[in-house]
């Protein structure tokens, strides 16, 4: 493989925003934003009107149910605009970060919602004094909206008084929010000197992370060693501003009677402490599967040992991944499997949902990302290899499960289990399943027939991914427990937040990663500053390992198969994940069950180390 460069970006493509808005600073934007004020200070004077949220709800009757109905379809209405807005100006600054336009008016959009957050909990305390049964029986309304109504019930016992949760909405864009933003800033603006072909240049580390995948050990030691170095002369900021949301987190945690931060966290993801437990439980028992992959890998790489800038590091004969090659495997692998899925892939390539292109001030990682009536924007920084290839498939998936949502007429208010603040919502650990399921899809298909050499590439593409989803959020996970206890007592300096990580990825490597070259920046992540989504990792690993066992379900029951798994993504913002898992006979509380999910990766990291004896 060619070294990843700038150059590569030559012919890839940009996402269409113009559909959306021509601009940030375009009338069509400012109308959509002065109307969506307009309409928040409508509807908290319609909440004033009726005590919403101040006084206790009077018994169900006609007048209530049309009262009902009336702030149900409005703030519907609201909430789709804000879905837009949000969207659209989330995939500009991520696109740019050094646009100007849009960072104001994503500023301004940030002081906008916190109008929304005011009204939010007081409709969620409204609801959790109705008596459901009655409302249903007068309300089709009601009824459509059943799930989402009684975990607003649950999420309304752990509110604060109202005073105090309009004071945390207003506070919230200086207080966490903020921090967020300065994490951004400066992950998003920094730089590196690195020393390419001979020649020292000055690279954003979205584009110095690409070298991890170069076939030269030196590049990707410098590359590692040089946005170290970066993370290294950003700690101090960066240390301020994670203790800052994880402090705002546990006071808001603790005052709404939650016993622990991951309580809250587990709500939000529509599971249980035993699901978690189960899930967890196998995960540990796999680990050293984990390890068996690692030192196979290094045995590919002809190496004692992996240090951590190997992991990405290509083996056995990659096959080169042109986009325009990825687009159409892609297209042809999902409409073979599921023509809707198919369909939808191609509409993403052909309307510019999709920016590919890594360029200076684009941000890193890729996402997709709503922007309102059943369309997507998808961010990722490709270079010709498989693993984002595969990423380019994953993220092709959530635009189907938004899709799906929007075809089957599901409002905002269906979808969001807690936080009636959120233009769009679905608990992260039921928003990853159909990403994973399309990438094990195109994995599956892009082994078949190759070479030992060509096969150890592809197995150990997906090994990757999986290693990341699975294993890589387990260490994330066992950090961010330790970031919660410790900053209950005090705040934590950049050099224990680099022993912390360390001795996480210790934990979970061993010794099959050198102990000197393990991710200890791994703590700078924006899953750690995400506001309102702590513990952002073990949804990964729910996400990949139910959709394997989902998979296994259609491998053995394919009738009418991707029918029930549209029902599942289009119910994920309603009904718990055990509820969606017992229709296709999966108990999710069961350890049987994920450790089955994991055979296959033992399966295939066996079949990695045949390979690696027959490369030699």
């Amino acid at each position: 493989m060619a070294a990843p460069t700038t150059d590569t970006a030559e012919g890839l493509p940009r996402w269409n925003l113009e559909s959306l808005f021509p601009g940030p600073d375009s009338p069509e934007l400012r109308a959509v934003m002065d109307g969506l004020r307009r309409a928040i200070s409508e509807l908290a004077a319609l909440f004033d009107q009726h005590g919403i949220g101040t006084t206790l709800p009077r018994p169900v009757d006609s007048a209530l149910i049309s009262l009902f109905e009336e702030i149900v379809a409005r703030y519907n209405g609201l909430l789709e605009d804000a879905t837009r807005v949000e969207g659209y100006l989330y995939c500009l600054v991520t696109a740019d970060v050094r646009d100007e336009a849009a960072g104001a008016k994503s500023d301004e959009w940030g002081q906008l919602k916190v109008g929304l957050a005011r009204i939010a909990p007081r409709f969620s305390s409204w609801v959790g004094g109705l008596d459901l049964d009655a409302l249903y029986a007068g309300s089709e309304v009601a009824r459509n909206h059943a799930p989402a109504l009684r975990r607003l019930q649950i999420a309304a016992a752990h509110l604060m008084p109202p005073g105090e949760e309009e004071l945390a909405a207003a506070l919230g864009p200086s207080a966490a929010a903020a921090w967020v933003s300065l994490r951004d800033e400066l992950a998003d603006r920094a730089t590196a000197r690195i020393e390419i072909d001979g020649e020292e240049r000055e690279l954003p580390l979205s584009e110095i992370g690409t070298l991890a995948y170069h076939e030269d050990r030196e590049v990707r030691r410098r590359a590692f060693e040089a946005t170290a170095r970066a993370w290294r002369d950003l700690a101090i900021p960066l240390a301020a501003a994670l203790n800052g949301v994880k402090g705002h987190q546990l006071t808001l945690s603790r005052r709404r009677g939650w016993p622990d931060p991951l309580d809250q966290a587990l709500f939000g993801s529509a599971i249980d402490r035993p699901i978690l437990d189960a899930l967890h439980g196998a995960m540990r028992e796999a680990l050293p599967d984990y390890r068996r992959y690692l030192q196979a890998k290094a045995r590919l790489l002809g190496l004692p040992q992996l240090a951590g800038y190997d992991l990405f590091a290509p083996v056995g004969e990659p096959s080169p991944w042109p986009y325009e090659a990825s687009r159409a495997f892609i297209i042809d692998v999902f409409t073979a499997e599921n023509p809707r899925l198919g369909a939808l892939a191609e509409r993403a390539f052909a309307e510019g949902w999709i920016d590919a292109e890594p360029r200076e001030g684009k941000d890193g990682g890729g996402f997709s990302c709503p922007v309102g009536g059943g369309e997507s924007r998808i961010f990722i920084n490709y270079l010709p290899v498989y693993d984002l290839m595969s990423v380019l498939a994953h993220e092709i998936g959530h635009s189907y499960q938004d899709n799906v949502v929007a075809a089957r007429g599901r409002t905002p208010l269906q979808a969001p289990p807690d936080d009636v603040s959120a233009p769009s919502s679905f608990p992260m650990t039921l928003a990853e399943t159909a990403s994973t399921l399309c990438e094990v899809l195109v994995q599956r298909t892009a082994r078949a027939d190759l070479s030992p050499a060509q096969e150890a590439a592809v197995i150990d593409g997906w090994l990757l991914s999986f290693s990341s989803l699975v294993f890589g959020t387990h260490a994330r996970f066992i950090l961010e427990q330790a970031m919660f206890a410790q900053r209950q007592e005090r705040e934590l300096s950049p050099t224990e937040l680099k022993e912390l990580t360390a001795n996480a990825w210790r934990e979970v490597a061993g010794d099959a990663i050198d102990p000197e070259t393990v991710a200890a920046t791994d703590w700078t992540k924006t899953h750690f500053f995400l506001e309102e989504l702590w513990y952002y990792n073990f949804p990964y690993a729910f996400g990949v390992l139910f959709a394997l066992g989902l998979l296994a379900v259609r491998d053995a029951q394919p009738d009418g198969f991707y029918e029930r798994l549209d029902d599942l993504l289009a119910d994920s913002g309603m009904i718990d994940a055990a509820d969606l898992a017992a229709p296709f006979g999966i108990d999710l509380r069961d350890p049987a069950f994920w450790r089955a999910s994991l055979d296959s990766y033992r399966a295939d990291v066996t079949r990695l180390e045949e390979l690696a004896r027959v490369i030699g």
